[in-house]
């Protein structure tokens, strides 16, 4: 009689080790292998004349970090930004990914140049939100470049902790999206045909959704 009593008490225990061990990993459910940011531009003549450059873009996620690689054409990159955080309006060719969970109207924005230097934005409804906050430090995420001639290769780390500070749990029933802009963040940038500036002259984007971040 002991014995069984033991048994089933190291039983319990064991199931209690193994749900306590169990790690929700979030997945990535995407729309495609890839998404493009195709350059808009007001004269017909010069949008033939030019190539439509593109942009694809891979991810994945583990149980601590998004990883985001963008493989972008870009044969003229420029950048003004010294410093994380700073020269916001003048930060050059420049990745944008905002992030948002399907439950909150909070959005995270982060900006990524092609010199490496980065910045961050917490939305909260209708206001921004710059980071570092009274009382909290600038989000650590990583970025790693690769220039080579016609080409900007990104990879973007984003530890999820940082969502988790303010408060998001990563649940089962949990659901993010998140939407990729590529463009020229520069007021001095001029008419010229720009290879990573997707719109000939205007100051508008072109926004790419992308897909979901999915809690199994």
């Amino acid at each position: 009689m002991k014995k069984i009593i033991v048994s089933t008490i190291f039983a319990a225990v064991l199931a209690n080790s193994a749900a306590a061990l169990e790690v929700i990993r979030p997945q990535l459910v995407c729309g495609g292998e890839a998404q493009y940011f195709r350059k808009e531009a007001k004269n017909p003549d010069d949008f033939n004349r030019k190539p439509i450059e593109a942009t694809a873009v891979t991810a994945d996620c583990d149980k601590d970090n998004l990883y985001l690689t963008f493989d972008m054409e870009d044969d003229d990159t420029f950048n003004s930004a010294k410093l994380d955080q700073d020269n916001l309006g003048r930060f050059g060719d420049t990745l944008q990914i905002f992030l948002k969970s399907e439950k909150e109207t909070y959005l995270w924005e982060f900006m990524v140049s092609c010199n490496g230097k980065k910045s961050c934005f917490f939305h909260i409804g209708a206001g921004r939100m710059f980071y570092p906050e009274a009382g909290s430090a600038f989000p650590e995420f990583s970025v790693e470049n690769r220039l080579t001639a016609g080409r900007w290769l990104a990879k973007v780390t984003i530890p999820l902790s940082i969502f988790r500070g303010k408060g998001f749990k990563f649940t089962n029933d949990e659901k993010w999206t998140f939407m990729l802009i590529r463009t020229n963040d520069s007021r001095f940038h001029s008419n010229r045909s720009s290879s990573c500036f997707p719109q000939s002259g205007s100051r508008t984007t072109n926004p790419a959704y992308f897909g979901e971040l999915v809690l199994k």
